[in-house]
């Protein structure tokens, strides 16, 4: 990692930190031992659902920054994945004759409406991203060079599943100042998020 960037206005360096919600606990913990405690905005958390798992790293994730950034820095979605997923639950119910549908049928696939209640509930006027068939890496590239004092960068990671109605999310957030973003330890097995990914060692001369 390139140096510290003041986050919390205290006058001190504070590290980048990355926030993890999920659905699954065992995700969960395999995505904490790959991140480690020093890069951690707080403890994880297990919830309920995808948007409670957004809802939760975001809240982390800006709460890292200084109060005069948190309200205007952009965030970065990664959605590709979950937006397929959401695409195709659609369609899914949109066949079942079994099924009546409802009108949030057709407001839920939209990944909006994973970051929507934070944004709504903190009062947040920077811009927002979402962004598919992005790699993560070139969305890291894209976030470092916006020049603003701080950024947020989060995913929406579906776990392996069969279910066309539901799969388990680990939420990733990472927040940082100008210059690098996080830098996790080179990693034994790829993680369920290709931020988390994105962010390990072995991939830093991506950011160069």
């Amino acid at each position: 990692m390139s140096g510290t960037t003041n986050l919390a206005g205290t006058g001190a360096a504070v590290d980048p930190r990355i926030a993890l919600a999920a659905t699954d606990e065992t995700a969960l913990q395999a995505a904490t031992r790959a991140t480690g405690a020093a890069l951690l905005t707080g403890r994880p958390s297990t919830v309920k659902t995808a948007g409670d798992a957004v809802s939760a790293v975001l809240e982390a994730a800006f709460g890292a920054l200084d109060d005069e950034l948190r309200s205007t820095a952009p965030l970065y979605v990664l959605c590709d994945e979950y937006s397929i997923f959401a695409a195709r639950r659609l369609v899914t119910r949109c066949h079942d004759t079994q099924r009546r549908l409802r009108p949030s049928d057709s407001v839920r696939p939209e990944t909006s409406e994973l970051v929507r209640p934070y944004l709504t509930a903190a009062g947040h006027q920077g811009s927002c991203y979402l962004l598919a068939g992005v790699p993560a890496e070139s969305v890291l590239q894209l976030a470092m060079s916006t020049g603003h004092p701080a950024v947020v960068v989060c995913e929406p990671a579906l776990l392996p599943g069969d279910d066309p109605h539901h799969r388990d999310c680990l939420a990733v957030a990472a927040a940082w100042g100008s210059g690098m973003p996080p830098v996790l330890p080179a990693m034994a097995s790829p993680t369920p998020s290709a931020l988390l990914n994105a962010l390990s060692s072995e991939r830093q001369w991506n950011y160069a």
